[in-house]
């Protein structure tokens, strides 16, 4: 690759257009989902198409490569987005992407908590998403982090950290899209049933040579999210391990 970006004029110049590549779209290129193996995840089944060889509960990989990517990996988060993903019941099918003001409107109870649903019966399931670069790993391009459910508390907490750190240099308060985070399973028991969560930890601020990637990024973004296809969560939606926990409610987390 070219260091000289003054050399690239001639393109920047140039007046043309997508011709030729209108196919390339979310139904025909992979943005990998980063997901968590529970003790039901098909990934870890043999008997099961998607069986990645070598995977165990509690490690992380990559939906798109078949990657493990072990029980940590260092994230930076270039982008986030609360949003709804409409189901048809019991994950039978995805119906479409929705805003919070979309799924607010279509909603026939919005105080039935964690429990909305449309008018056609669908499922109205709630998202917190994350777009970023596997630090060590960052010119691969953007993964996504999703969660839903009882893993909405730790994209929470995620959030909270992504916007109390200062920077030490300038003594201000440091942009998300600065920091590195660590990010690992952690084991979780009611005594019968074992599960894994998602837990974030600050660990950095970014680099010189990892601020240039993000920037080149984050002014792909807009794009880049148009080409998600949400539909790839589906496996999540439907091998979610319940678990019922020590008070009597169920505990539904995020591969």
């Amino acid at each position: 690759m070219t260091d000289n970006k003054e050399a690239l004029g001639f393109i920047a110049d140039a007046n043309e257009s997508m011709e030729g590549f209108e196919g390339i779209n979310n139904q025909t290129m992979a943005t990998p989902f980063i997901k968590l193996a529970q003790d039901l995840s098909p990934q870890t089944k043999k008997t099961k198409d998607q069986f990645i060889k070598g995977l165990e509960t509690g490690q992380f990989f990559n939906d798109s490569t078949n990657e493990i990517l072990s029980t940590t990996f260092d994230f930076i988060v270039i982008s986030f987005e609360r949003h709804y993903i409409c189901w048809k019941p019991d994950r039978a099918g995805m119906v479409g992407y929705m805003t919070v003001a979309e799924a607010t409107a279509a909603c026939v109870d919005t105080t039935a908590f964690g429990k909305w649903k449309d008018r056609d019966g669908n499922d109205l399931i709630e998202y917190y998403t994350y777009f970023g670069l596997i630090a060590g790993k960052e010119t691969e391009g953007m993964v996504i982090v999703s969660l839903t459910s009882s893993s909405i508390k730790y994209a929470k907490e995620l959030n909270r950290a992504l916007t109390t750190h200062v920077n030490p240099q300038s003594k201000k308060r440091a942009l998300p899209f600065h920091l590195v985070f660590t990010v690992s399973s952690k084991l979780k028991t009611d005594g019968v049933n074992d599960w894994y969560v998602w837990n974030f930890q600050f660990k950095d601020f970014i680099t010189a040579v990892q601020y240039a990637v993000v920037k080149e990024e984050r002014l792909a973004l807009p794009d880049n999210k148009k080409k998600v296809d949400y539909a790839q969560i589906t496996d999540a939606g439907k091998t979610n391990e319940m678990k019922t926990v020590s008070d009597g409610t169920l505990e539904d987390d995020e591969l």
